[in-house]
């Protein structure tokens, strides 16, 4: 019986460790939030969770996308919505490398203020004109708590110019040759079809 006894304690105390963990918060970082704004452009938010910032422990931080196809121009963002707005947020400099297939936002200086509340970063971007929609890579890194706190830095999967399209690309027009082979084609199979007419005609 004190056997029972002492295997249900241990049963409760173990539901109770379940129960705490799933209803503790997740841990808070970086997000990179992804939509695709026109059939060749794709746009990205920053979300900072509360007490998120960067360029702490590191002089530069960064944003990395990687499985991308055919990234011929990057944009840094437009706007935020921090109140008041942290110097420097929208200084992100995008480079495009490895032939379009890897694109890069850096910052250095600066943060955010540590704010309270989720924060946003909008209009981060990229062009391929010959992509369509797909899953590719990101990471970030140099995103983490002030003061020595832990980090925060992310990385997953979000939608991108992630494979070569054919909606954009151009119909290509028949050659001179072509159209004389086609129209050759037609002629001959007309003669064929009026010859077999009156083959059966003298034949009825």
């Amino acid at each position: 019986m004190q056997r029972l006894e002492t295997l249900l304690q241990i049963r409760s105390a173990f539901l109770i460790v379940i129960i705490f963990c799933a209803a503790a918060p997740q841990a808070w970082a970086a997000h990179w939030l992804s939509a695709q704004t026109g059939p060749t452009t794709w746009t990205y938010t920053l979300q900072i969770d509360p007490e998120d910032n960067f360029n702490i422990s590191q002089s530069t931080t960064t944003i990395t996308m990687t499985g991308l196809i055919g990234v011929t121009s990057a944009s840094g963002p437009t706007s935020s919505d921090f109140n008041p707005q942290p110097g420097g947020i929208l200084n992100w400099t995008p480079q495009v490398l490895n032939g379009g297939t890897k694109v890069v936002w850096s910052i250095s200086g600066g943060g955010t203020g540590n704010f309270p509340g989720v924060q946003h970063v909008f209009g981060f971007s990229i062009t391929a004109p010959n992509a369509v929609n797909g899953t590719v890579s990101f990471a970030t890194s140099g995103f983490q708590v002030d003061s020595g706190g832990p980090n925060r830095d992310t990385s997953g999967t979000v939608a991108g110019p992630a494979a070569v399209g054919t909606a954009n690309a151009p119909v290509p027009a028949a050659s001179s040759v072509t159209l004389v082979l086609m129209f050759a084609g037609l002629g001959i199979a007309g003669a064929y079809a009026a010859k077999r007419r009156l083959h059966d005609k003298f034949r009825g």
